[in-house]
């Protein structure tokens, strides 16, 4: 029987938090602009969004919503109990070798223990401080995983060894008997 409370106790935070994601999505996105690319009516999709009203947001919306806008804030709160977190792959249009990413990633860890270290002195988290700081976790994962994609593209058989080789000479590495 405790098993059964503790699952219903589970459901109700969850849906809580699925609720006050929905709500944030609304204020912090153009919800017409969204149902437009998705070819939807813009009170439908707001409909859907707001826990008040019998319209059930579905999961292949929910994912379409995720990608029209790029914000996967309700798909990561619907799985942060069971640790688990969504990251969408940024476009590489940047092309960054492999040290300015790292770079990157390391002003993105700066940027987060700031914010952790003045969360730490607040008495309370406002929402919109924890929207922004989780939107930079999700930007300093995004980079890691290009940082991964980088890398196991680069290892993957002779070519890539020799474009490492070459990159690593010209960004200045001494040559044994020039140096």
């Amino acid at each position: 029987m405790d098993a059964n409370n503790s699952m219903c106790v589970l459901r109700e935070r969850k849906q809580q938090a699925f609720d006050a994601a929905c709500c944030d999505f609304v204020v912090n996105h153009d919800v017409e602009a969204i149902a437009r690319k998705l070819e939807m009516s813009g009170t439908m999709l707001r409909n859907m969004l707001n826990p008040n009203q019998p319209h059930v947001l579905k999961p292949v919306v929910l994912a379409s919503i995720s990608r029209a806008s790029g914000d996967y804030s309700i798909v990561n709160t619907l799985f942060a109990e069971d640790g688990v977190v969504t990251v969408p792959i940024p476009n590489a249009k940047d092309n960054l070798n492999l040290f300015e990413r790292v770079l990157k990633h390391s002003a993105f860890s700066g940027e987060l223990s700031s914010d952790a270290l003045s969360m730490c002195n607040a008495e309370r988290l406002p929402r919109s401080t924890k929207r922004k700081t989780l939107a930079k976790a999700q930007a300093a994962l995004g980079n890691l995983v290009l940082l991964i994609n980088d890398l196991e593209h680069r290892t993957t058989g002779l070519q890539p060894l020799v474009q490492i080789g070459t990159d690593f000479l010209a960004n200045g590495a001494p040559i044994p008997g020039l140096a």
